[in-house]
């Protein structure tokens, strides 16, 4: 029940209104400058007024399919890596799918990633300050079954 309730978030709403140019990165998530080279794309904008104004993006690959959307703090444009979320963010298996879900607090995971695996299993682990709070993290497979992993092993899942 917990893994379903916190897989629920909030999108980037269709009205947000763009505030920069598209940004494109490679493959390994370093800017390249030309189409040709570029494996995603962000579009950066502003949703909400006043207090509840927001710095979302949206991340599409090259197929134009939505790669992930969410809230961020600071967008290093020419190494993703240095990008720090904030907010609810979601990312998309290139058939639309979900991929994972999870909330941060200035680049920080704080609460429930939720990853859901492509064999119909979804794996869950909670973080405080960007840190898991166990040294595990669960695997509830299609047929019920739960499984504990390290949570060294959780990365790949990404």
């Amino acid at each position: 029940m917990l893994t379903l309730v916190s897989y629920g978030r909030k999108y980037v709403d269709a009205d947000a209104v763009v505030v920069s140019d598209t940004i494109y990165y490679s493959a390994d998530r370093m800017n390249v400058s030309n189409v040709q080279n570029a494996s995603y794309y962000r579009l950066l904008m502003k949703q909400g007024n006043g207090i509840n104004r927001e710095d979302v993006f949206k991340d599409y690959y090259m197929n134009g399919q939505l790669r992930a959307e969410g809230g961020y703090s600071f967008v290093d444009l020419s190494n993703d890596e240095n990008t720090k979320f904030n907010g609810d963010v979601t990312t998309y298996y290139p058939n639309g799918q979900k991929k994972w879900h999870g909330k941060f607090v200035n680049g920080k995971l704080n609460g429930y990633l939720v990853v859901k695996l492509r064999d119909g299993g979804v794996a869950a682990a909670e973080f405080a300050n960007g840190k898991s709070k166990y040294d595990y993290f669960t695997v509830t497979r299609p047929d019920g079954t739960v499984e504990k992993h390290r949570i060294g092993e959780l990365k790949s899942l990404l």
